[in-house]
């Protein structure tokens, strides 16, 4: 079973982008969980800045 998993979680209320050390925490959680990562693609906003990752994880 697949999944897609959307992480957008910014490092401050002022910042535009996600937090790369909470992405990979969360990352690391979820192969803990059991589900192996199979890609993740950063979502751009459009003036071409990273707004959020999406995250394809699989049973």
């Amino acid at each position: 079973m697949r999944r897609v998993v959307i992480f957008s979680n910014k490092k401050s209320i002022l910042s535009s982008e996600p937090d790369i050390e909470r992405l990979n925490k969360q990352i690391e959680d979820i192969e803990k969980d059991g589900w192996t990562v199979l890609s993740v693609t950063a979502n751009t906003d459009f003036l071409g800045g990273i707004s959020s990752y999406t995250i394809l994880i699989e049973s």
